[in-house]
């Protein structure tokens, strides 16, 4: 069996299309903040493979809530690791950009030194470790700036305020490649398939997944008005200026350069 975390975000919305057979949670059948409570619920499912598509993403809300954001993205995924290790089950969770320190202008690889600038990128660091120390079998997926037609994401931000204002500023110093929900869902759906009927699969490990070029957010809020505009949708916004981070402060630091590259990924897509 196939259990699938995280029912209701992005990813797991866009894998029940094509895990029809899976069991999904949501938050309130299997709470993250109780990591006994899943492991409780595991041992009575008894799921060949997990998918773990649950996570706290709030980055700034991360920095006041430093214990249930830690607990839900590195305590309980660590709970869930030690669980597949004592019973043969496989781990497929996703991790983040963010737990690179964002420098430079290279694509990050999966051995680069990892160096989070927010807690939010601290959490999900703390989750690869505590799932690698387990020595379970799992597959970490690092992706990026993830979007879908469900859920809260930046193109759906984006045409909103374009149907609201007449100018949008958007920030041209942070870089990264937008990832499309049902690039990640497909990648995964297959590899979960072939692990659960025991076939060949890549080696477990860390894999960095991008399937679009890179570029900034305010390149991204472009194409988004413009591809709107192709389609038909009456948009009000004339312009869309770009900004420097500092002209658009956060809570939570961000990382310039989010750019994924691999040195794995494409043993995934044969």
């Amino acid at each position: 069996m196939i259990l699938v975390f995280g029912k209701n975000g992005q990813v797991a919305t866009a894998l029940r299309e094509r895990l029809p057979n899976a069991l999904f949670l949501d938050s309130h059948e299997a709470n993250f903040l109780f990591p006994e409570q899943i492991v409780a619920l595991l041992d009575s499912k008894k799921p060949k493979v997990i998918i773990n598509a649950s996570a706290y993403t709030a980055v700034d809300k991360a920095e006041d809530e430093r214990e249930a954001s830690l607990t839900i993205n590195a305590k309980t995924p660590g709970a869930i690791a030690c669980w597949c290790k004592n019973n043969n089950s496989t781990l497929i969770h996703y991790s983040t950009d963010y737990v690179f320190r964002g420098d430079g202008d290279r694509p990050w690889l999966e051995n680069d030194e990892t160096s989070p600038v927010n807690w939010y990128g601290e959490t999900k660091l703390q989750g690869e470790k505590a799932i690698l120390e387990s020595q379970c079998a799992a597959y970490i997926f690092r992706i990026s700036w993830v979007y879908s037609p469900w859920g809260h994401n930046f193109p759906k931000t984006i045409l909103r305020l374009a149907k609201e204002r007449e100018q949008l500023s958007v920030v041209n110093d942070q870089w990264g490649a937008p990832t499309d929900a049902h690039d990640v869902a497909r990648v995964t759906s297959k590899l979960a398939i072939k692990l659960e009927k025991g076939e060949q699969c890549p080696a477990p490990g860390i894999y960095h997944l991008r399937f679009e070029e890179y570029q900034t957010w305010h390149q991204f809020a472009t194409s988004i008005v413009e591809k709107a505009r192709q389609a038909g949708e009456e948009l009000k916004v004339k312009e869309i200026r770009p900004v420097s981070s500092a002209e658009f402060p956060t809570k939570a630091k961000r990382p310039a350069n989010s750019r994924l590259g691999s040195m794995y990924a494409k043993e995934l897509f044969e």
